[in-house]
């Protein structure tokens, strides 16, 4: 289980398939997820999708379910993709969904990817991470640039939908830049413990 303060992040189980078959059958939901707002779902072909994972079997793929730490209700989903078409394993694809509106705009999406970064980085020692979405979705977008991603491709009309073709955009943090982040985010963090602990 990957743990933060608000959410944690625990291994799928064959019962969640229950709000996973929910949450990608909502337009919504999808649009911000994986591009496909069209995309329809049956129970039966999301259990064959993450056959390898509920036996434990997939060693290339991650699959979280998120919950809400102060209740333990899932709330979400999210993925760590390992690439194995090199020899040696370098970087990984990260996503996360939030499937229930509930938890939106909580910071659990960015407590989400934080901890998915710390498991690429600190866990398995990858090298870079990669986060892909469609040109025109802002919130994902901005998130990714909040944690150190850039944008480094953008794949024009790669992805259609809405009746019209959308730019897909990757975007990309190496393990330095992750550090350099994190070793700013914790210096400010205790600058900041120790200015509030001397205040008269």
């Amino acid at each position: 289980m990957l743990s933060g303060t608000l959410v944690a992040l625990r291994a799928l189980e064959r019962e969640d398939l229950t709000a996973l078959h929910k949450w990608q059958n909502d337009e919504e939901i999808m649009r911000l997820a994986r591009s496909f707002p069209d995309h329809v779902i049956s129970k039966e072909a999301l259990e064959a999708e993450f056959a390898r994972e509920l036996k434990g079997e997939d060693t290339g793929r991650r699959a979280y379910i998120i919950e809400e730490k102060s209740n333990l209700k899932p709330v979400g989903w999210a993925t760590i993709r390992i690439h194995q078409f090199q020899r040696r394993m370098t970087g990984a694809d990260v996503g996360l969904a939030l499937g229930e509106r509930t938890a939106w705009n909580k910071g659990y999406g960015t407590q989400t990817a934080r901890l998915l970064l710390d498991e690429v980085f600190r866990q398995l020692n990858l090298h870079r991470a990669e986060w892909w979405t469609y040109a025109e979705n802002n919130v994902s977008v901005q998130l990714a640039k909040k944690l150190g991603f850039k944008e480094e491709a953008r794949l024009r009309d790669a992805v259609f939908f809405d009746n019209r073709y959308h730019d897909l955009v990757v975007l990309g943090l190496l393990k330095q830049e992750f550090e350099l982040i994190r070793t700013a985010s914790e210096t400010f963090r205790n600058k900041t413990t120790v200015s509030y602990l001397q205040s008269p």
